[in-house]
């Protein structure tokens, strides 16, 4: 079923309620807007009773052998950094380029960057490999600082003019938004001319787009497509998340070049790749669980021989 479109007064009216927003914290001081941000995000998880319900399930799910009360305590954190990393952003949005330039290079310590440009130099173009961890808006523009912008995929929001101000956020360092028509085209385009892209790995999708591998344990439908551009572009994957560090730091962090698994098989190596790129996401989780995005349905999608079960 076709999702109903939004009404004009509804569009009109988010619009207002978000250039209000963004006028009221970008006169406040950074640090500010992140603690109300995180403060919006613990009210978000008591009013917000479907996503509270769908995060608290994944993080069972992941962590079975955590009591209820750890699992409640990780639930809040998530809806904290998730309530920070939107207010942070839209903060950002509220600045010219200059001062977002200088705010990133006081507020974001970069581990690995040697390895990104060392790939960057073959000219084969290069693969964000990520997800949504820590305020994976804030890591897309901080690309542009470093001379290393990015291109994305990304579905457009409900609203178009909340959307248009969140083209201008990732478009301030140089950052390019790719359309989904014809985006195979494109994406190997931009990385033959040596250009970067980011890929978030972490969301559900249909079986027909995807393969089941294991995430915490549990058979996810994962999309394929990062897979099949990276074995079809020959680009450098670089596994990369930024890391929330206390409250108001970060760390962008560039992984070591993934190794591609090339047998001659190519559905077994889409979903040897696959299996690979969720492990490395998986990780990163473990080891920061309150940085990623639970609120997503992850295991929505089922392997069909459980559906029949």
């Amino acid at each position: 079923m076709a999702k109903k479109k939004k009404s004009k007064f509804a569009i009109n009216s988010e619009y207002i309620i978000v250039l209000f927003l963004m006028k009221v914290l970008s006169i406040l001081p950074y640090r500010v807007v992140s603690d109300i941000g995180g403060m919006i995000g613990i009210l978000g998880y008591y009013l917000d009773s479907r996503h509270r319900n769908i995060t608290l399930k994944n993080l069972g799910m992941a962590f079975p052998d955590l009591e209820h009360k750890r699992i409640i305590n990780l639930a809040k954190k998530a809806y904290k950094n998730l309530g920070r990393s939107a207010a942070e952003a839209v903060y950002i949005a509220t600045k010219n380029p200059a001062y977002v330039y200088k705010f990133l290079n006081k507020r974001i310590t970069i581990e690995g960057k040697e390895n990104l440009k060392s790939e960057i130099k073959k000219g084969n173009g290069v693969i964000y490999l990520t997800g949504h961890f820590g305020n994976w808006e804030l890591m897309g523009i901080t690309f542009g600082t470093i001379n290393c912008p990015y291109n994305v995929i990304v579905r457009p929001l409900d609203n178009p003019r909340i959307n248009s101000i969140l083209l201008k956020l990732r478009g301030i360092t140089g950052g390019k938004v790719l359309p989904k028509k014809n985006v195979l085209r494109d994406v190997l385009r931009c990385l033959k001319n040596g250009e970067a892209l980011a890929i978030l790995i972490d969301q559900n999708t249909s079986r027909d787009l995807g393969v089941f591998v294991d995430y915490f344990g549990t058979p996810a439908a994962t999309n394929k497509g990062p897979a099949i551009i990276a074995m079809k572009s020959g680009a450098s994957v670089i596994p990369t998340f930024l890391v929330r560090e206390g409250k108001y730091r970060h760390r962008l962090i560039f992984g070591e070049t993934v190794n591609l698994c090339r047998s001659g098989d190519k559905e077994k190596d889409i979903y040897t790749n696959t299996e690979i790129f969720t492990n490395i996401l998986e990780s990163f989780v473990r080891k920061y669980p309150d940085q990623w995005f639970w609120m997503h349905q992850r295991w929505k999608t089922r392997p069909e021989e459980r559906v029949r079960a």
